[in-house]
């Protein structure tokens, strides 16, 4: 295992064949910040090939909860609710306090993927002998636990004997919310819904049109200013720490990364930005990054569902994209959208 030093080397990381959006090389370079921890790759060589995660080092217990394996195993309210019956039931020997779970070495992808890459990544004895020396690489460092978030069924089923021959124990964690674009064109979008959902899609936009706003996609770079200030504003109003000179350093990052392979859609008021959906195109998805509004936004009906939904279903089409990526949470809002709901595994290891 080596932890990341220097430039991330994505053209060596994509020669192991990351299948997923949230795995290329370029959006690890671009993201890897994301994890709230010292980023690590766990790279193994073996009889079948080699297989390979990032992740990082987890220490604080206030970390972001999504990415935080004590909050997501043992805190009162429960981050994900499909995760709450792992609150207690999981390795109850490991205790509730922070520090009897952390540090932990937690393997994911910035983007909630777990998924193991390389020709080895669905062998299970691969698969077991590299979280052994992961787990004993962890032990060495004094951490508490090695923890595996995010993995999709045919990951988790080939993880979840691995881990449990290591100590370890696998729940269920959330869903991932993934479109299938199965459309040529907006006619053919619009063929696809029944005649109630055609109806409530132009009664949507007809509304936010009555209400002054303009629903459309810009260039990230040219409003760099309020695309981060309606993030920082969205995360201060869920409660979330908003640091503005990290939001701009990854909106840069990610600018400087994939340039026309940026999707950004907005809702405008008066000349002013209130809600946006930023996505990348990459590996034939179109993946959300992240969304920010402002408080007009927020007030404004239907501005958020037609950013992130409306505008880029009009805008991909087969041909391109055979997937649209919601992530994790709020499954129910997205299932309404058209969503299908991907289960997502996690797994946590004991070292002591």
């Amino acid at each position: 295992m080596t932890p990341l030093s220097g430039p991330f080397d994505g053209a060596g990381w994509d020669h192991l064949g990351p299948g997923a959006a949230v795995q290329g090389g370029r959006w690890l370079r671009a993201m890897i910040s994301r994890l709230p921890g010292e980023p690590v790759t766990v790279l193994h060589h073996g009889p079948d090939g080699a297989l390979a995660f990032t992740g990082a080092v987890i220490s604080d217990g206030d970390a972001y909860e999504a990415y935080n394996p004590w909050a997501i195993l043992r805190r009162e309210d429960p981050v994900f609710p499909e995760s709450e019956c792992a609150r207690r039931r999981v390795l109850p020997q490991l205790g509730d306090r922070p520090e009897e779970i952390l540090p932990s070495l937690l393997l994911v992808a910035p983007g909630y993927l777990g998924d193991p890459v390389g020709p080895a990544a669905d062998r299970p004895e691969s698969l077991k002998q590299c979280l052994a020396d992961a787990c004993a690489w962890a032990s060495g460092a004094g951490l508490a636990t090695v923890s595996v978030l995010y993995t999709t069924p045919p990951a988790a089923r080939a993880l979840a004997p691995a881990v449990g021959a290591l100590g370890g124990e696998s729940f269920e964690l959330t869903t991932r919310s993934m479109m299938r674009v199965t459309w040529d064109d907006e006619e053919g979008l619009a063929a696809g819904r029944s005649k109630g959902q055609r109806a409530e899609v132009r009664r949507q936009l007809r509304r936010l049109a009555e209400h002054g706003c303009t629903v459309g996609t810009a260039d990230p770079d040219e409003l760099f200013d309020e695309v981060v200030g309606a993030r920082c504003e969205l995360l201060r109003w869920y409660g979330q720490p908003a640091d503005e000179s990290s939001e701009r350093r990854r909106l840069r990052t990610l600018i400087d990364t994939f340039g026309e392979d940026l999707l950004l859609c907005t809702a405008h008021h008066g000349g002013r930005l209130i809600a946006y959906a930023l996505f990348v195109s990459d590996r034939r998805t179109l993946q959300n990054v992240y969304v920010g509004t402002t408080e007009a936004g927020r007030n404004t009906p239907y501005a958020h569902l037609a950013v992130t939904y409306h505008e880029p279903m009009r805008r991909a089409a087969r041909e391109r994209y055979d997937w649209i990526d919601y992530g994790v949470g709020h499954g129910d809002t997205k299932r309404l959208q058209g969503c299908d709901a991907v289960a997502l595994t996690g797994h946590v290891i004991p070292l002591h």
